[in-house]
């Protein structure tokens, strides 16, 4: 058994802290947007270089050590085709099937009646449930951090625009004017970042991602 020990998991906000202490004032966009960018690939790169399967498990529950707002304060600003915005809808998502899990699966059962075929892309086990909702968004971020960046990116897209279309069939079912227009809403979302996602993994596979 070697000796050597694993690299150490750096997660990304330290280095936001870190450099944005040196920022007098508001912070610079450019140097905001390098941040972004430089987090995202030393996260992406260490992960994938460690031999280490705890700092898989530990990226794949940042969000519950760390909170959503310290990925945001990084990647939610950052354009989706690229790397720091395509992690932070991958983790958006992510999230919300961890959370709202039931939400998830009635949506999603929704949209394989308009398009069956995705659900293949998707790789969602049928019929779906919670546990595998949460275990195939699981697979799915794990996967994105282990050398399979645009098959992550490009399953989490289908997931998305799956939902989306679910979402905009429960809304023609809303008798409630409001609801129907907060889920017609939701709906544009999903189908947005769903789009985005898939074109992601396209630029990952071209090597066009960073």
């Amino acid at each position: 058994m070697s000796s050597t020990p694993s690299p150490r998991f750096r997660r990304p906000a330290p280095l936001f802290a870190a450099r944005a202490e040196e920022i007098p004032g508001a912070p610079d966009p450019q140097l905001a947007t390098d941040l972004g960018h430089e987090s995202a690939r030393a996260l992406l790169d260490g992960v994938y270089r460690s031999t280490d399967p705890a700092v898989v498990e530990r990226v794949l529950h940042l969000v519950e050590t760390e909170g959503l707002d310290d990925l945001a304060s990084l990647w939610s600003g950052s354009p989706a085709e690229t790397l720091p915005g395509a992690l932070w809808r991958l983790y958006v998502l992510h999230t919300w099937a961890q959370r709202n899990a039931h939400d998830v699966v009635r949506r999603y059962r929704e949209g394989t009646h308009t398009i069956p075929g995705l659900r293949y892309l998707a790789g969602v086990a049928e019929p779906p449930d919670i546990d595998q909702v949460r275990a195939t968004l699981d697979e799915i971020l794990r996967g994105a951090f282990t050398g399979d960046l645009p098959i992550a990116l490009g399953r989490a897209g289908a997931v998305a625009v799956l939902c989306a279309h679910g979402t905009a069939h429960l809304a023609d079912r809303e008798q409630t004017p409001e609801l129907q227009h907060a889920m017609t809403t939701q709906a544009s979302r999903l189908l947005s970042t769903g789009e985005e996602l898939t074109e992601a993994a396209r630029m990952a596979e071209a090597g066009t991602l960073s």
